[in-house]
């Protein structure tokens, strides 16, 4: 199994502080945000569209529990420190919708990016394929938004993942498909 570099890329917001409440006027939760997600493998493609409903960023104080339950206890004990964490909101495919239990928003000179995490994947990209990977431990889902100031962006999405300590940020995320999902669209929605 290999892990996607650019899915490593996700969860860099694990090893960044909070963002003060002064960097955040120009936004914020609650917010929904609506994306079309590019799905790629060898033998198929297609497109979705997501919604995504950030109730509250995740406080410090939860962040920090889970970041240690995954330096002590690994892919498991992050697991269930994120399934206690409180719910931040969800995200919604078609009929289907997935609790957002980690919810991050970093500042950046372009924007934002925001970090979040479900608590069970969202999907198997490649699981019928003969030569699929086993989806032991592949428990989450991760998205990383890249938006603009102006309510715009892209992002990536890490349908079914593996989260475990490691890599140069201390968390490595491991993707059960060969290549992230893509969301090439993705719109913050005018409350």
């Amino acid at each position: 199994m290999r892990s996607v570099s650019v899915v490593a890329v996700l969860l860099s917001t694990f090893a960044v502080g909070a963002v003060s409440a002064q960097s955040r006027k120009f936004v914020g939760a609650p917010e929904t945000f609506n994306a079309k997600a590019r799905v790629a493998t060898d033998d198929a493609r297609g497109d979705v569209y997501v919604t995504i409903h950030v109730d509250k960023y995740t406080p410090e104080k939860e962040r920090d529990a889970v970041v240690n339950a995954l330096k002590s206890g690994g892919s498991d004990g992050f697991l269930q420190a994120l399934r206690k964490s409180p719910v931040a909101g969800k995200v919604d495919i078609g009929k289907q919708s997935f609790p957002i239990h980690w919810a991050r928003e970093e500042r950046n000179d372009k924007g934002r990016v925001i970090t979040l995490v479900t608590d069970r994947p969202v999907y198997y990209v490649g699981a019928g394929l003969p030569d699929a990977k086993a989806r032991a431990g592949f428990d989450v889902a991760v998205i990383q938004l890249q938006m603009d100031t102006s309510g715009v962006g892209e992002g990536t999405m890490a349908a079914a993942a593996k989260v475990k300590p490691g890599g140069a940020t201390g968390v490595e995320v491991e993707d059960y498909a060969t290549t992230p999902v893509k969301l090439p669209s993705v719109t913050r929605k005018i409350q």
